[in-house]
This record gives structure tokens, sequence and C-alpha cells, in this order.
């Protein structure tokens, strides 16, 4: 293995809906957003000769297939209430098949959070996981890392 460390990134979409039930505006309301989910690790170049993944840090596809399974599946076209929220959250649960408590009202920073939580679990342990970002919207967006 080489000394260099690299980042890459990779990038999936989902669409969900959330309620920020204290809020002062009409985030206050049940409503939905395209978001764009960004993972960055950190890693050493592959240098074992005709290795699969020689040249790479970490193959994009399986980076993919870890935001798509833990973080895509869990919650595209499903609903992230806060579990305090219990009007909506009885609603949803009643309505929806994918629901994701969370412990904190589900804003841009704490989907980011549990996003971070799904894909490093899931992660080899040769790859570092930097950070995730959350946009909520094209123009706005969340990064959490440890």
């Amino acid at each position: 293995m080489r000394k260099e460390n690299y980042l890459i990134t990779k990038e999936i979409e989902l669409d969900y809906g959330h309620t920020l039930p204290n809020h002062y505006s009409f985030c206050s309301q049940l409503h939905g957003h395209r978001a764009k989910v960004i993972a960055g690790v950190t890693g050493k170049l592959n240098d074992i000769e005709g290795d699969s993944s020689q040249g790479m840090v970490f193959d994009f596809k399986i980076l993919k297939d870890v935001l798509k399974k833990y973080v895509h599946d869990i919650l595209d076209h499903g609903f992230a209430v806060w579990k305090d929220d219990q009007e909506d959250r009885d609603f949803i649960e009643r309505r929806n098949k994918k629901v994701l408590i969370t412990d904190l009202p589900p804003t841009a920073e704490v989907l980011a959070r549990w996003a971070y939580i799904q894909v490093k679990s899931n992660l080899p342990n040769h790859i570092n996981l930097v950070y995730i970002d959350w946009y909520e919207t094209p123009t706005s967006s969340a990064r959490y890392s440890e």
C-alpha cells in the first residue's frame, strides 16, 4: 500500500417526508424533500498488483451499495418523524410502511448524523468515513463528522 491518503465521495438521492412540529414556519407541516446524500471516505490507495480494486481507495459501487442499503432503502419514499411528536407519529405510522423515528426533530442535521452512523457501521475497517453531507434542498445542507 502507498502512503498517500485520498478522499473519495459518492452521492445518492432519495425522496422523503418529515415535519418539524416546533418550527415557526411552514416546516411545521407535513412536507417532503428530494435529498442528496454525499459520503466522503478516506483510505490508502490499493496498489496490490492484479487486485480488482488496484488503484482505488474503495470501489465506488461498493460505497454506493452501502448508501443504498442503509440510507436510501430505509428512508426513500418514507417519513422521518420525531419520537416525541405523538400526533404526527401516530398518523404516519398508521399510514406509511417506511418510518424512521428520530430522537430529535428530523432536521437535516439529525438526518446527516443518522446516515453517518448507518454508513460508518457498514464499511470495512480500512475505510474511514470522514463526513456525510445531507442536502435537504439544492442550496441547504448539513454536514456531520466525528
